[in-house]
Formats: structure tokens, sequence, C-alpha cells
């Protein structure tokens, strides 16, 4: 089965598409508020007949505007796109945003991307939804727009914690969530589990030579890295080197995550936090290289300095065991669930 398309401008966009239903946003972390609207989307296009797609941009508009390190962004950009189109869009326009796009007024932005562009006959918002330059475009603009280019103007209510209309799931609130160490709460709030992604780098081998190898992603994976501390989780191999190809993959292992500087192996200049990750069962397997997703469940412990190595070596069985314990009660609870 083919993958439903991305296009990165209105010029990929094939003619043959045929009247589309559209919903913009910057959809960071597609959580379970993003997807509450896709679904509206998705339910609007289809009783109208009308192809579902995603308006998105990249970078994120607050990194070009402002600081970006004020807005850590919870998925990357490949993540991001490929969360849409598992949200059931049959394509996604991810427009490059920059200072000159971000002058596009609100009729201009709404006729060349939408109406020249998409061919939008319906177009699904939220009440408070921003449009143009300055964000001067408002729901009652795209409204007027509306009316004078022929397509629909559809408001969806805000997905709260309790549902519809209890308030608003943000992007904003589960990065606090994580960076406070709260997985289990953002997982929540996204409908699944946070992910980081990156390629595997060679690190200082101190885990091997303590028995406990790691794979060690790089300096700035994408997707948000929770607070210091080890976590419980999966490791999954999303691509493989060349070197690799013909070998099975991880899919789905359970993994201990350790995230921090290691204060144990203290040295010389700044300390270098890392994310790392032991594979449970997967000591033969050689990961260098490869690209590999991390999902996190929950937390165990934050990170610890200790005395010796002998006790640093226990407190790593013991955080093994605590993800066994851990990942088989999230097993129990899903399969109850299900």
């Amino acid at each position: 089965m083919t993958r439903p398309p991305i296009w990165h401008s209105v010029e990929e966009v094939p003619a043959a598409l045929g009247p589309t239903a559209v919903s913009i946003g910057n959809y960071d972390g597609v959580h379970r508020g993003h997807r509450y609207v896709l679904d509206q989307l998705r339910h609007h296009a289809e009783v109208r007949g009308l192809e579902p797609v995603a308006l998105t941009f990249w970078p994120h508009p607050r990194h070009v505007m402002g600081d970006p390190s004020a807005t850590p962004l919870l998925t990357g950009h490949e993540d991001r796109d490929r969360l849409l189109l598992l949200a059931g869009m049959h394509g996604v326009l991810d427009l490059a945003f920059t200072l000159d796009f971000a002058q596009y007024s609100p009729e201009d932005f709404v006729r060349v991307f939408l109406v020249e562009g998409l061919g939008a006959k319906c177009v699904v918002l939220g009440e408070d939804a921003l449009f143009g330059r300055a964000n001067a475009g408002t729901i009652d603009t795209m409204r007027e727009l509306g009316e004078r280019y022929g397509f629909e103007v559809v408001t969806v209510d805000d997905l709260g914690p309790e549902g519809a209309g209890t308030g608003r799931l943000s992007s904003s609130g589960i990065r606090r969530d994580l960076l406070a160490g709260d997985v289990r709460a953002a997982n929540e709030a996204l409908g699944r589990l946070h992910t980081v992604t990156d390629v595997v780098h060679h690190g200082f081998q101190r885990g091997r030579e303590l028995g406990f190898p790691t794979a060690n992603l790089g300096p700035a994976p994408q997707g948000l890295i929770p607070a210091d501390g080890v976590y419980a989780g999966y490791a999954t191999v999303t691509a493989q080197i060349p070197a690799h190809e013909g070998t099975e993959p991880l899919t789905g292992a359970p993994a201990t995550i350790s995230i921090g500087t290691n204060p144990t192996f203290e040295a010389h200049g700044a300390p270098q936090r890392t994310v790392e990750a032991y594979v449970l069962g997967a000591h033969d397997h050689d990961l260098y290289g490869d690209t590999l997703r991390l999902e996190f469940v929950d937390f165990q412990r934050p990170t610890l300095k200790f005395d010796s190595i002998d006790a640093l070596v226990a407190q790593m069985r013991e955080d093994v065991e605590v993800t066994r314990r851990t990942l088989a009660d999230e097993r129990s609870r899903s399969g109850a669930a299900g």
C-alpha cells in the first residue's frame, strides 16, 4: 500500500487530488487534542466526498519569529508528519515557514494555499484559530473568505482532559510534564507513548565494560528529551545502515533508558548530557549507525551519583528488574483496557 503523500509546496500537489477538506496547525506532538480535530476533519471530508488534508509548517513559527529555546518541540519534523498520516490524512502540505512566508496577508494565504493550492471546499478549525500576517486572520475572517471563495468553514470544540469542551489539551502542557519527568501524564495527553529518535552514536563504552551495553543517541535527537533520570520504555530500529541489512531489526524491545550526565564518572570540562538505552535481551545487536526510536513508558528514579562501581552495577541490575515489572504491568493494563 502506498503511503499518503507529503508535499512541500503547492506545485507538488497533484492536479488530480480533487476538492479537499483542510485543517491548519503546527500539530506539535500530534496529541489527543490535535487528533480530535483531525477526526472531525475526516468525518466532514467523508460526508462531503472530499479529501482530508492537513496544512502545517516547519520550522515551528515560534522558532522563526522568536527564541527557539523557549519552545522545545515534542516531535521532530519527520515524526510529526508521520503521525499526521497515521491520523488518517490523505495528504500533508508541509510548508517552509520563513520571515517572507510570515508576510502573507490572511486573504493571500487563503487564496494561494487553500483555494488555488488545495482546492479546499471545507476548512475545519477551532474558534480561536489565527492565521496570516501578524496573526491578523481570525475565525470570522475565515468565514468571510469562505463566502468569497466558495468554501465552508466548520468549527470544532477543544478537547480537554475529560473530553470535548472540558478545557484544552496543549503541547505546552505536555512539554511541562516531560521536562518534569512525568512521562505517564504526557503519554495520557498524547494518547501514545512519547518518543525520541536519532542515529545511534558511539559513546564512552562504560556500559559495555560494566556488562550493560547501551545504545547512545546523539546530542540533538528528534523529540523532546524528558528530565534527567531512568525510565522504562521500548526501543525500535526504524532504519538500518547497509552493513546491518538482512538482520532482524529490533521492534518494540523492552529497554531501560537513562538520561543525564553520568555523575559517577565525572570528567574535566562541562558534563555532557546523554540519552542511552540498555535493550533487554539484545546484547548481540550492533546498532551503531542505525536509527533508533525510544518510547517512554514511566519514570523509575532520578539520576544518582554512586560511591563505587559495584554500587552502580547493583543499581543497574535493579533498574532492569524495575523496567521488566513496569512494562509487564503496562501490558497487563493495556490488555485489560483492550
